[in-house]
């Protein structure tokens, strides 16, 4: 089946995680999932399992109970390895990455050989960890057993996506939706409109998304991804309106509060902004919530709280790390923005040598931006435009660029990009190009 609207094709990479995929193979390989479950699969799953940690543990529970009798069951093995990757997501706790290796190594060494599921399993663990030529290349060995694995298909997707091979990416998706469309599929395609800048297509596809969502939390998500469409392209009203909808249908899917507490801090009711977001990070504290969160109390003032924040992503890095997650963007990114120029620069440059994605060419502009070297900056944020992708970040930072370059013209371009794209993308940073935009016509 070709999914079509006039559709260019294209797929998610860092919005849309392995997550989805991860969790379609727990239940289609769980001997012990009811049959209503299992229908369809494998491919169309719960796209929101991070809602479904109760469920997630049963799952667990059943898979150790069932290995206890039956150790040599290789296909359990491999489930459960899925389910400890997923678990990881859900929970926010790394170390259950280390449990995934340990019961994907163990199904492989019941089962050495033509092993698609474990194989999968390596390369959705892989993905998790960032090690993305890892991750490719297990999913092609996966693939050679089993064609016909949209599962495997998908992990395999967001790996090309991740390393910046966007046209064999789109390829393999293209494939995917031909072996199962469905929310996973129509979500990649729904990401890769927004990536080249196609929001139409891109709200089109999630709609499709939303339209086969058959439980709550697929539903959830699919909002979700409808609110970061309008959030994203600065429908402030729409945004609010899509996530406080997901809540209303899955109100523990934390993603939503996230979005509703950033509409609320854009609003100006700052108050409530801080209590949801005081909220998603006992539930959930990511990285990503708690940089967004210290950055909302830094632009009001309370530094001291942020810093407290930083501490816990410093301490959440080191966490990663041990647990074998190479977190190198994440840092680059971070490091730019709060004053770690140096450690930014390491970072992103050991990123940029892994993989070429978009991302990672915005944040290896910006840290070479921040230690002064704005020629080599530019050189990596036009590439990070060569899809097109409507990002009011990726203008803000080249207009910052083209700004110490002297290119006084093309940066005031950026920056009205920049918030024509969305005006509240950052509590620090959407404040910061306005001044610099204002700098740039008062000295016209």
């Amino acid at each position: 089946m070709t999914f079509r609207r006039g559709l260019r094709f294209g797929v998610s990479a860092v919005a849309l995680a392995v997550v989805m995929f991860v969790t379609a193979a727990v239940v289609a390989n769980s001997g012990d999932a009811p049959a209503s479950s299992r229908e369809g699969l494998p491919g169309a799953v719960p796209a929101t399992a991070v809602a479904s940690n109760g469920d997630l543990s049963n799952l667990i529970a059943s898979l150790q109970a069932r290995l206890r009798r039956l150790p040599d069951d290789a296909v359990s093995w491999s489930t459960l390895g899925l389910a400890y990757v997923q678990q990881a997501r859900v929970t926010g706790d790394p170390s259950y990455y280390t449990k995934a290796a340990g019961a994907l190594n163990r199904s492989l060494q019941v089962s050495p050989d033509e092993n698609a599921p474990a194989l999968t399993g390596k390369a959705a663990l892989a993905a998790a960890r960032h090690d993305f030529d890892r991750a490719l290349r297990l999913a092609r060995q996966s693939q050679q057993i089993n064609r016909y694995n949209s599962v495997n298909q998908g992990v395999l997707v967001d790996a090309l996506i991740e390393l910046g091979r966007y046209q064999q990416a789109f390829r393999a998706l293209q494939r995917m939706v031909d072996l199962k469309p469905g929310v996973p599929s129509y979500t990649r395609v729904s990401y890769s409109y927004e990536l080249r800048g196609d929001l139409a297509g891109a709200r089109y596809a999630m709609r499709r998304a939303l339209d086969v969502a058959y439980t709550p939390d697929d539903r959830a998500f699919a909002l979700f991804q409808l609110g970061e469409l309008a959030w994203n392209s600065g429908r402030l009203k729409a945004a609010g309106r899509l996530y406080d909808k997901g809540l209303s249908e899955a109100p523990s899917y934390v993603p939503l509060l996230y979005g509703r507490a950033k509409v609320e801090a854009a609003r100006g009711d700052t108050a409530q902004a801080l209590k949801d977001y005081r909220s998603v990070i006992q539930r959930f504290p990511s990285p990503a919530y708690v940089a967004e969160y210290a950055d909302l109390l830094r632009s009001i003032g309370r530094h001291r709280e942020a810093r407290r924040q930083d501490d816990l992503i410093r301490a959440q890095q080191r966490l990663f790390r041990a647990a074998g997650v190479n977190v190198d963007l994440e840092i680059a990114l971070y490091d730019a923005t709060h004053g770690r120029p140096k450690q930014a620069l390491e970072a992103a440059a050991s990123a940029w040598q892994q993989r070429r994605s978009v991302f990672v060419e915005d944040a290896y502009a910006w840290a070479l931006h921040v230690n002064g070297r704005d020629r080599a900056a530019l050189v990596h944020a036009r590439e990070a435009a060569r899809l097109g992708t409507r990002s009011a970040l990726f203008a803000y930072h080249r207009g910052m660029i083209e700004k110490a370059l002297g290119m006084d013209a093309a940066a005031e371009r950026s920056l009205r990009r920049a918030l024509a794209i969305n005006p509240y993308f950052s509590p620090i940073q959407a404040p910061q190009a306005r001044r610099a935009l204002a700098a740039l016509t008062r000295d016209r």
